[in-house]
């Protein structure tokens, strides 16, 4: 079965809503990624490490009050107005095939299509970014995290550590780097994400992982690839020569 894309850009329905529950928040933490869209399954998961980042996860992702095969994904526009893309779960929305066929987590799956019907809209993600989706299979592909972070949340990221800087790694950002790492060791309430630029790790360039743990009495970072879902642990000075930026929230910002 085909069905047409249908959003509502429009008023907002506040009577009842059913959000996602804390058993599909958490599994987040389990759906690979398949797609080039690991800033937004990155971001979804460190969300869910935190009490106010579930709650946003819980206002911005709802299943539909009168069709139950709706699941409805709230952005915000840039002029700052919270618009709902409703996606159905159970029939392919047209020119998305292969993402149906390749992601069973259809949260998951309703958010990308919901941020591919936005930029196909707005245009909004850097240019740099748009520049790849004529190669790309679709417009959710290939974006920063802040910049999903923004419109999910409605809030610019509190922490952006050379995101769209020029710099190769975070060796130059240490003194930033270290005085986040130690915050992050006494306050493990974060929502934080880290990526590569041109350096290569795990047969990548260019990819976002969750940063999971900073530990510095073993001098350490813990970070995780959605692609399999691998945790890796590495010391701090390999990840200021690996990673290009960090990127996120602390718990309270959120609130």
């Amino acid at each position: 079965m085909k069905c047409c894309f249908n959003s509502v850009y429009n008023n907002i329905n506040l009577g009842f809503k059913s959000a996602i529950t804390d058993k599909e928040i958490d599994d987040f933490k389990k759906t690979p990624q398949y797609f080039s869209d690991c800033y937004i399954m990155t971001t979804l998961e460190t969300l869910s490490h935190t009490e106010n980042g579930r709650k946003v996860l819980k206002k911005q992702i709802e299943h539909d009050d009168k069709n139950p095969y709706l699941i409805n994904c709230y952005l915000y526009a840039p002029n700052g107005k919270k618009e709902k893309y409703s996606i159905p779960t159970n029939a392919v929305v047209d020119g998305y095939e292969k993402l149906y066929n390749a992601q069973k987590n259809e949260i998951i799956r309703s958010m990308d299509i919901s941020v591919g019907e936005y930029e196909k809209r707005y245009k909004a993600k850097p240019w740099i970014c748009r520049f790849t989706d004529d190669f790309k299979t679709y417009t959710f592909e290939n974006s920063i995290p802040s910049h999903f972070m923004k419109i999910f949340t409605g809030k610019e990221p509190t922490v952006n550590i050379a995101e769209m800087d020029f710099n190769v790694d975070l060796s130059s950002r240490r003194d930033e780097v270290m005085a986040l790492f130690e915050r992050m060791d006494k306050d493990k309430n974060h929502n934080l994400v880290i990526g590569t630029g041109l350096k290569m790790l795990d047969g990548r360039t260019w990819h976002v992982y969750v940063l999971e743990n900073v530990d510095l009495e073993n001098n350490t970072i813990t970070v995780k690839n959605k692609r399999g879902n691998i945790e890796k642990t590495m010391d701090i000075e390999t990840a200021l020569n690996t990673f290009k930026y960090i990127v996120g929230y602390f718990d309270k910002d959120l609130a």
